[in-house]
């Protein structure tokens, strides 16, 4: 038997891939990848009405910035390393940079693809506005720059302080928003000049902060979350073995439970009120929300399809986050607390179609916002009225049937 570090990263990532291959299925059977690949040709084609008919002021630099800056400067590593590791794979510490190979090789080339993918989507764009740099150079830069923050990322995860590593992944991910402007819109010696002047700045950062040779703590939490966030999308399709959920304060948003009055009526809207505030699954839902209102913005600037297309952008995204809310239904049903205490189960189901119906109305009105506010400044009020009704319609007739189907397909009630 093979009992080398690479034999033991080939069977990891197998068995990952073995594990999600049933949770795949039943997204695929749900429903999702054909109501995506539709919504997709009908971006493609509101994309070609918006490179035939392209506003005078639209903002093409911008666009790039939020574009390709998150793609570039977010650097994933999935190691496959579990907790267990700390006794079993550090007496063969010097034997790890080749598992760390693998891994590195693993992300790398996925994140490049997405990077290129990224780049032919924003092209044809760039090239209906000023385009001042040549589309190869776009392409060979971006892919630089991803490099770049590939290897910063991994001196980030080898600091020994969880408050510099969070503040220079943050001076990283500005600097590469900058050197995506400068690529856009300067000349190229200029970007260059910068790219090896913010390059030096950040090596002798990185040079003069304490880190470890491994940050085997550090590899191992970022696979936990990893591993928690697949399991909270697959839960929206299927139920799934959930592993110990990861509890973030989130203050600027937990206080929004607060409002929920105390008594035994409301004691698992409590608790599911901050069990989404403060799990990965609030997470999830604050960053699809993010995503749809920047893309709000973006589609409703443009005024896409006459605001219709814009107004399917409200739709996608109010959809999406519709359908990882579901998760909610699947959090502690194999809890033994809730048949513990003398609390009747309709109110734990009444309280998780409570908590959805709020934050379902709460995530819609602010994907929406965007569209109420830059839509009919431009003429475009029925679009954005009509994005409006469907949104409320989705959570308080639609949303509410799907959420008891999920509740009632509950083995442990029996």
């Amino acid at each position: 038997m093979d009992r080398s570090v690479d034999a033991l990263w080939r069977k990891r990532a197998k068995d990952f891939r073995r594990g999600s291959s049933p949770y795949l299925r039943d997204m695929a059977q749900s429903g999702l990848p054909g109501v995506t690949i539709m919504l997709l040709l009908a971006g493609i084609a509101g994309y070609g009405l918006l490179l035939r008919d392209m506003p005078v002021n639209f903002p093409f630099t911008l666009v790039g910035v939020v574009l390709l800056t998150p793609f570039m400067s977010w650097s994933p590593l999935r190691t496959w390393l579990r907790e267990a590791d700390i006794v079993f794979l550090v007496p063969r510490e010097a034997e790890m940079p080749a598992y760390l190979r693998r891994s590195f090789r693993y992300n790398t080339f996925a994140c490049a693809a997405a990077v290129l993918i990224v780049c032919l989507v924003y092209l044809p764009l760039y090239l209906a506005g000023p385009a001042a740099t040549p589309p190869v150079l776009i392409v060979i830069f971006a892919l630089l720059l991803k490099l770049m923050n590939t290897a910063g990322a991994w001196r980030e995860r080898q600091l020994a302080g969880r408050g510099p590593r969070r503040l220079i992944r943050l001076l990283r991910w500005g600097a590469t928003a900058v050197a995506a402007g400068a690529l856009l819109q300067t000349e190229l010696w200029k970007t260059v000049l910068y790219l090896v002047v913010i390059a030096g700045l950040f090596w002798l950062l990185y040079a003069r902060l304490p880190r470890y040779p491994l940050p085997w703590l550090t590899l191992i939490a970022e696979e936990q979350v990893t591993r928690r966030r697949y399991m909270a999308f697959f839960s929206a399709f299927a139920d799934v073995p959930t592993e110990s959920a990861a509890v973030r304060s989130r203050p600027y948003i937990s206080w929004l439970a607060r409002f929920v009055p105390y008594g035994k009526r409301n004691a698992f809207t409590y608790l599911y009120a901050y069990t989404l505030v403060r799990t990965e699954l609030g997470g999830i839902i604050l960053r699809l929300a993010g995503l749809g209102i920047v893309s709000g913005m973006l589609s409703a600037y443009a005024g896409l399809l006459q605001g219709w297309g814009s107004a399917c952008v409200c739709l996608l995204f109010v959809w999406l986050s519709g359908i990882q809310l579901g998760s909610l239904a699947h959090s502690h049903r194999h809890s033994v607390w809730r048949l513990v205490y003398p609390l009747p189960e309709q109110t734990r189901r009444d309280a998780v179609l409570r908590v959805d119906r709020i934050t379902a109305l709460l995530c819609a009105f602010a994907i929406w916002l965007p569209h109420g506010i830059l839509l009919p400044g431009q003429g475009m009020t029925v679009p954005a009225l009509a994005a409006l009704a469907l949104s409320v319609l989705y959570v308080l007739a639609l949303r509410p049937a799907r959420m008891k189907k999920l509740l009632t397909f509950d083995p442990d009630d029996d």
